[in-house]
């Protein structure tokens, strides 16, 4: 430790102070994130004030409220009482045509806490706003102070972020690969979408912008340099066949696409119930909702690069057709985070549709039966949350990826005039696997083919018809 006798130099002061400055802006507003989600997990109510405020729900009838609009029973009181027993443990029928009017009730956390998945939402809307507020900040201080170098460790929230919303779609699809006939359709969906994906990876270069093979290339030529510093032979870092770089990819976008069919179904279903109580504004709003991913996606592919760039207007350089890209993703998610309240209370209204079209029908059915067919859209409710918001949160991170990696700018001009700071790179015998890929990922190859892929294969599973009622995917308990 210095110590100073008498008066200090300037310079002395100066260098204590850049011997202390260990810890830099983005390091530093990290570890405040981090504790302030240690200490407020439990206690800030983000679903509460956010996602479930102004949504109601409807309330199962109780075995006495049934009772009381059925037909008076004929039977002596003994009689009566005895058959009042064996109901209250075997269930009796109540015919579907019964006028029952359900209850009405506002949607808390505290009843939330009961239902599965609950956790993954609690975090999930805990990490997400911390998320944003970490990469905010430090993106506003390396636009204020260009030339700083510290070490940007905002990239890792956002890959944590994409770690997260992928383990909440797997767990989600754990769900239904126990029941067999769901287990089949997602077979059969992961096999049409590896048959795509394979079609995809290997004419991307085709039809969308993404400069796959180039920035496959300079990978294998940084990987090769590294290599050989490191006294590697030249057998181990020759040239090698892209297939196994497709077939990588083809299988990664297959999972993807299979943990998003069933969420883009319900999201289609919302999107379908949604439109059937809103005024004309509302219906306009939820359309540009459904068809902002297939505009991000359209961004993308090459007629539009050229149409905008290279057409005889030349509307946007490339630079501002980059960004424009990601100014999509997060136009996405504000409109699905804004339109959240008719999207979730169309799921809930799905429980008096159902036992409206009950009450059109003849026959009996059992009054636990009836309370649970009412009760199993709420009892879902916590995963159509996370069905809702995680394929567009997906999307979200990976164009935020896109953009810092891509070392672009928030204004459209070339990376030349705004320099980034550099993430964590370690040195390795002069050169680091980090720095390898620097080349490659500031070409924007690979991350474009992965920000295109997974908005392809979110939108194709956004397009198909929505099920008409609900199946095992509703959790039923």
């Amino acid at each position: 430790m210095h110590r100073c006798i008498g008066n200090c130099g300037n310079d002395q002061v100066w260098k204590l102070s850049k011997e202390r400055a260990i810890l830099g802006f983005h390091i530093v507003v990290s570890l405040i994130a981090l504790t302030i989600m240690s200490k407020l997990g439990t206690r800030l109510s983000v679903i509460q004030m956010f996602i479930v405020k102004g949504l109601y729900r409807f309330i199962a009838p109780s075995n006495d409220d049934i009772r009381a609009l059925m037909p008076p029973s004929k039977d002596n009181p003994r009689a009566r009482k005895k058959k009042r027993e064996e109901e209250e443990t075997e269930g009796f029928n109540v015919p579907k045509s019964l006028p029952l009017r359900l209850r009405v009730g506002r949607v808390v956390e505290e009843e939330l806490r009961n239902l599965p998945l609950y956790s993954s939402v609690h975090w999930l809307s805990l990490f997400v706003p911390l998320c944003l507020v970490v990469y905010s900040l430090s993106e506003v201080f390396s636009f204020l102070f260009p030339s700083n170098t510290d070490t940007n460790v905002s990239i890792l929230w956002l890959l944590i972020a994409v770690a997260f919303v992928l383990q909440v779609l797997a767990r989600l699809t754990s769900w239904l690969v126990m029941n067999e006939d769901e287990r089949s359709v997602l077979l059969v969906f992961a096999a049409i979408f590896f048959l795509l994906s394979v079609i995809f990876a290997t004419q991307a270069d085709n039809f969308f912008d993404i400069r796959l093979l180039s920035g496959y290339d300079h990978f294998c030529n940084n990987i090769a340099t590294l290599m050989s510093e490191a006294g590697v032979t030249d057998s181990y870092t020759r040239y090698r066949d892209p297939v196994l770089l497709y077939v990588s990819m083809s299988v990664l976008f297959s999972f993807i696409a299979a943990m998003l069919v069933f969420p883009n179904f319900r999201y289609a279903n919302m999107y379908t119930n949604a439109q059937q109580s809103s005024s004309r504004l509302m219906k306009l709003a939820l359309h540009i909702t459904f068809l902002l991913p297939l505009l991000t996606l359209l961004s993308f592919t090459s007629p539009i690069k050229k149409q905008l760039v290279f057409g005889p207007r030349k509307l946007l350089t490339e630079e501002q057709l980059d960004i424009l890209r990601v100014y999509l993703a997060i136009l996405s998610l504000v409109f699905r985070v804004a339109l959240k309240a008719p999207h979730l209370q169309a799921h809930l209204n799905l429980s008096s549709a159902k036992l409206k079209a009950l009450q059109r029908e003849t026959g009996y059915i059992r009054n636990v039966a009836l309370q649970a067919t009412i009760f199993r859209y709420y009892s879902y409710f916590c995963a159509v949350i996370l069905q809702y918001f995680a394929p567009v949160l997906l999307s979200f991170f990976f164009a935020l990826l896109l953009k810092t990696t891509g070392d672009l700018s928030w204004l459209g001009t070339s990376s030349s005039s705004v320099s980034s700071p550099p993430v964590v790179y370690s040195n390795v015998n002069g050169g680091s696997l980090s720095a390898a890929s620097k080349s490659t990922l500031r070409g924007g190859a690979a991350r474009d083919g992965i920000v295109a892929a997974v908005a392809n294969l979110g939108f194709e599973a956004t397009e198909r018809p929505p099920p008409s009622t609900p199946t095992v995917t509703d959790f039923e308990m």
